[in-house]
């Protein structure tokens, strides 16, 4: 498959040249790389390759730009299809293979291995980040995806995941999640934890989660739990288990120290800091999903063994 980035040029571009519009609005690239991409043919205007650096933008044209030479991370590849019929896939994924294309991912995507490998191009129902590892229901057309989603709130979805810390007893973790503040990584959430039964106010910008989670098996060190989502936020289970005193194993921000998500941003993480997290990915596996079909309207359950990756730190 062919990475292609289009997008329809502003009003402001209108009388820049295309090397001067490159160059001012996308700085990730020198004038110099800008000047050889055009060269090299990889970009486009309404359809047509332009070779001209020079040419005046009227500021309405459609830009595509085909970038040849990105080289992307490695990934596993080893999907499973564990169900399929004319309607939709149910996918087993690895951990670290991202499910769409973002950033620096494209080819290395579970999306695009699916085309490649002629299941056509999907559309995924249910979320997993890059790292975690589990079942996946992909629909073959639109309107089957719409009809899963309408089911959403009734989908039981049942996670595996391994925590630091001895957790004995089964518990409903009920409460909000809300941007934590005290952290620089703007993205990270912090579980507030409050019954729905109260009268209290929710805090504000809060949004509720539900989760139960169930010891499974453990050690001195680690337990190793069953997740079941009663809401589906994100970033629910890892941030949930963070601001109860078990963090994740594996997890770079909510894990032992958020400072391993900078570290590897900037592949900074030490050999120590490697040993520390135990795993290269988040220890957090979608084990079960349970859903009704949207064709044949008959509950279908589905599951998915732990990877032995995970199973492996409590042998």
């Amino acid at each position: 498959m062919k990475r292609i980035v289009a997008a329809r040029l502003p009003p402001a571009a209108a009388g820049q040249t295309l090397l001067d519009y490159l160059s001012g609005r996308f700085a990730y690239h020198a004038r110099e790389e800008w000047l050889q991409k055009i060269q090299n043919g990889e970009l486009a205007l309404n359809g047509e390759i332009s070779y001209d650096p020079a040419v005046k933008l009227n500021g309405n044209e459609l830009l595509e730009y085909f970038p040849t030479a990105l080289i992307e991370p490695d990934v596993r590849k080893d999907y499973q299809i564990i169900f399929e019929d004319e309607y939709l896939l149910v996918i087993n994924k690895p951990g670290n293979l991202p499910v769409h294309p973002a950033g620096p991912y494209f080819a290395h995507t579970l999306w695009a291995l699916l085309a490649d490998d002629n299941y056509g191009k999907v559309h995924f129902v249910n979320r997993l980040d890059r790292e975690t590892s589990g079942l996946l229901i992909a629909a073959k057309q639109p309107r089957i995806a719409g009809e899963i989603n309408k089911t959403l709130p009734d989908m039981i979805k049942v996670y595996n995941v391994l925590v630091h810390g001895v957790f004995a007893q089964k518990c409903t973790a009920s409460g909000y999640l809300v941007p934590d503040l005290a952290s620089p990584i703007k993205k990270k959430q912090k579980f507030i934890a409050q019954s729905f039964d109260t009268e209290a106010p929710a805090p504000a910008g809060g949004m509720a989660v539900e989760t139960v989670f169930t010891p499974l098996q453990g050690n001195k060190a680690y337990t190793l739990l069953a997740a079941e989502l009663r809401t589906g936020r994100m970033h629910q289970i890892r941030a949930t288990l963070h601001g109860m005193g078990f963090p994740v194993v594996g997890d770079k921000l909510y894990g032992l120290n958020e400072q391993f998500y900078r570290r590897l941003a900037l592949d900074t993480l030490s050999e120590a800091d490697r040993r520390q997290l135990l795993l290269p990915r988040q220890a957090l596996h979608c084990c079960q999903l349970s859903f009704v079909h949207p064709v044949r309207k008959e509950v279908m359950t589905f599951t998915a063994e732990l990877p032995p990756e995970i199973a492996d730190v409590l042998a």
